[in-house]
């Protein structure tokens, strides 16, 4: 799948096991994910006051330790998947991700004002909810070509960034095409944006499938750390695109 947090292959890792037979359920998914949300709202709001009242410097140092702390435990998370551990580890990724998620929302606020930030957060949950009734009504079925579909979209791009940050080393105006408020800059946008979107269904698809096979209740911990990974970047995506479409007013 597109995700490369969750997939076919990582729910092998949950199978329940049958000396303490505790399953995972829907819900639990759902309170984890607003447990660990709750988490990342706190340490963000910390980080984005520091910015508003002009402590940029250890905000940057703040937001670079959430940037580089919230990769490395990704990974633990991602290929240890230690059942024991899940919670600590979702817990402190979330609480990272905050740091690095404040000072990134502050920057888009000092620039687009503070309302950019509500609508971004407006327009990520509007997507999610939207998502999971399209899904759940059976309105868009996550069959296999749709996710070769978006799992091509999502490896391109990742791939369009790479090559537009290093370019932008050489030459800096060489970015702006894809990055700037263009109308093909914005078009570009709304394509990620609708990718990160559709990355969703399938998130709710694989934790849907966990569920049916009864794996065990560490899951949980795990499908939400996965949510958390697409609707981080959706957030990330919709200030971007909220930002140049205000760049343009």
């Amino acid at each position: 799948m597109s995700n490369p947090v969750l997939n076919e292959g990582a729910i092998e890792n949950f199978r329940a096991n049958e000396s303490a037979f505790e399953v995972m359920t829907i819900s639990g998914v759902v309170l984890k994910t607003t447990f660990l949300f709750a988490i990342l709202l706190t340490t963000a709001l910390y980080t984005f006051s520091l910015v508003l009242n002009g402590f940029m410097d250890k905000a940057s140092m703040l937001g670079m330790v959430g940037a580089i702390g919230g990769f490395i435990v990704a990974m633990v998370i991602i290929f240890a998947r230690n059942s024991k551990i899940l919670a600590p580890l979702t817990m402190l990724y979330a609480g990272l991700e905050g740091l690095l998620i404040g000072g990134i929302s502050a920057l888009f606020a000092a620039k687009n004002g503070v309302a950019i930030i509500g609508q971004a957060s407006l327009a990520t949950f509007a997507t999610l909810f939207a998502m999971l009734f399209l899904y759940s009504a059976r309105i868009i079925k996550c069959t296999e070509k749709f996710k070769s579909t978006i799992i091509i979209g999502t490896f391109a791009t990742f791939v369009v960034y790479v090559v537009t940050f290093i370019m932008s080393l050489f030459n800096p105006a060489s970015s702006s095409l894809l990055m700037g408020s263009s109308p093909v800059g914005i078009g570009f946008s709304v394509i990620v944006c609708l990718i990160a979107a559709f990355n969703l269904i399938i998130d709710f698809h694989i934790i849907e499938t966990a569920k049916n096979m009864n794996l065990d209740r560490s899951f949980e911990w795990y499908g939400g750390f996965s949510l958390m990974v697409t609707l981080i970047w959706l957030y990330i995506e919709f200030l971007k695109l909220l930002s140049k479409l205000n760049s343009r007013n």
